[in-house]
């Protein structure tokens, strides 16, 4: 049973691979290639070669002096990090928001193996996240250090361990944040405190690590006594990835005792937490006189409303009104030793610091993308808004003002805050303000373009949509592509206009390029919207 629920899932998860819902049949090959192809250039290629580089830094300096361990505490408190930030709102979401937890808690189906079944999926993701550092973790060790077959076994065990720890990080805070929606009415509001919080912590710990780091390895032998000495749980753990069987057997003894108390509370809180409805305040009846909206105020309201309902599409679409504000004060705070060290570094380019200034503020942008999902979001309830006496570029240009609603204001004050310390001249100030504001227009027109391509309205868990959709993965990738592009460039052979004229360009092509798909969306992308 457990095995026909996890296939279920997992075929829910990949089903937008395999199969076209809006044409009702099987993708082509190609196709579905294509798709499993562009993910693994980002999963792989893009965050697998940052933590295989990290891995490359630290971990020849580790072993000359005999301390691999410290090397795989660093590396394993590294995939917890990033295994439980990925997955700690699929715990929530995937344990007690599936829409088919009704269906099934209504069939002849154990309690225990449906609980299964979505552990076995969170752990899955864990597992994706956790193993893009262990892997190359693992390899780089072996190919630097020591590599034999108990080394191996040992590491891959090590690597088993840590996804545990994530998978019960994972369950343990989303039962939390279950609990605690139930006492609120908004659960939104839930995702929106913790994502606070998380990437607060996410951000401090961003800032500290190269310093950490540099320090580590230049202490090791310090900092390695200390550890073994203060904190000899974290020495055990390191010496498990190296093959001390004893080690490695006393983490699994300890993960495997907290993942059974996870278990049982899992087991005797489920049901109640799944059924459960949330704060219900007592219905007062006021009376007050009811406002007139106008039908694009009503739309946007609409938006704003499924946003702010949703846990994963709050957290996960609209992280950029968070980081911008967030890289506008650390340049009020420190930008003027960033542009100095940019002038240092590249004393022949002059203006390369306004222009990767301006590329890193466009790149935080691009992690506002509710427009992309906002279409298969809709779902079963596409009828809704489809019966509403309102033009569908009115419907579609509501999907796009909520993104440009949240991303313009934080996206200026960042701009404005990098103008301030850069001291440039008028002109250049002002194409700083105004090509981010373009780059965040494009990917706005083109993420919804992308969405209406690509749609998904026969999802159950809304994590598909959201996070694991074609559309999605593409929209990313090309708002990176675009913002590298654009470093990439300048540093190739664009310095030698100047930084004016490359902006003045680059507004060009933006404005070229969202006018361009701007009209696509009024006229084909309408009548795809119409035939879903």
């Amino acid at each position: 049973m457990i095995g026909v629920l996890l296939k279920k899932q997992v075929a829910e998860v990949w089903r937008g691979y395999f199969y076209d819902a809006k044409e009702n049949k099987a993708r082509s090959r190609l196709s579905t290639a294509v798709r499993f192809l562009l993910f693994a250039l980002l999963m792989i290629v893009l965050l697998g070669g940052i933590f295989a580089a990290l891995a490359l830094f630290l971990c020849q300096p580790f072993a000359d002096v005999g301390m691999g361990w410290m090397y795989f505490v660093v590396m394993g408190m590294v995939a917890v990090l990033l295994g439980a930030f990925g997955s700690i709102f699929n715990g929530y979401a995937g344990l007690y928001l599936a829409k088919d937890n009704d269906l099934l808690l209504s069939m002849p189906v154990p309690l225990g193996a449906i609980l299964a079944a979505r552990l076995l999926n969170v752990y899955l993701l864990g597992l994706m996240y956790s193993g893009i550092v262990c892997a190359p973790a693992l390899i780089v060790y072996w190919a630097v250090a020591r590599c034999d077959a108990f080394v191996m076994l040992a590491g891959l065990l090590w690597a088993f361990l840590v996804s545990m720890i994530v998978l019960v990080l994972s369950c343990a805070l989303g039962w939390v944040v279950a609990r605690i929606s139930l006492k609120l009415k908004d659960k939104g509001l839930v995702a929106a405190i913790a994502a606070v919080l998380l990437l607060a912590a996410y951000w401090a710990f961003c800032g500290q690590i190269y310093a950490v780091l540099y320090d580590l390895t230049a202490n090791a032998a310090s900092y390695g006594t200390q550890v073994r000495e203060s904190a000899a749980v974290l020495y055990c753990f390191g010496r498990a990835a190296e093959g001390d069987w004893p080690s490695l057997l006393a983490m699994a003894a300890v993960i495997g005792a907290a993942f059974a108390v996870v278990w049982l509370v899992l087991s005797r809180t489920f049901l109640h937490t799944v059924t459960a409805t949330g704060a219900q305040g007592k219905a007062v009846y006021r009376e007050k006189a009811m406002r007139r909206k106008s039908p694009a105020r009503a739309l946007l309201g609409k938006e704003l409303q499924r946003l702010v309902s949703s846990a994963n599409y709050l957290l996960n679409c609209s992280l950029g009104t968070v980081m911008l504000p967030l890289l506008g004060g650390l340049l009020l705070w420190k930008g003027g030793e960033y542009v100095e060290l940019f002038g240092e570094v590249f004393a022949g380019m002059p203006g390369t610091a306004s222009i990767l200034l301006c590329v890193a503020a466009c790149m935080l942008a691009v992690m506002n993308d509710t427009a992309v999902p906002s279409v298969s979001l809709e779902g079963a309830n596409l009828w809704l808004v489809r019966s509403l006496p309102v033009s569908t570029w009115r419907v579609l240009q509501a999907k796009l003002r909520l993104q440009v609603a949240l991303t313009a204001p934080p996206l200026l004050f960042c701009s404005v805050c990098a103008v301030l310390v850069l001291r440039v001249s008028l002109v250049e100030s002002l194409l700083l303000l105004l090509v981010p504001q373009l780059f965040m227009l494009l990917l706005a027109h083109l993420g919804l373009a992308l969405g209406l391509l690509w749609p998904n309205l026969r999802w159950t868990d809304e994590t598909a949509p959201v996070k694991r959709s074609m559309a999605v993965i593409l929209a990313m990738i090309a708002g990176w592509v675009c913002g590298l592009a654009l470093a990439a460039i300048w540093l190739w052979q664009g310095w030698h206009l100047g930084a004016a004229p490359y902006l003045l360009l680059t507004a060009a092509l933006a404005a070229c390029a969202c006018a361009g798909v701007r009209l696509w969306l009024k006229s084909s992308g309408c009548r795809r919207f119409e035939a879903l």
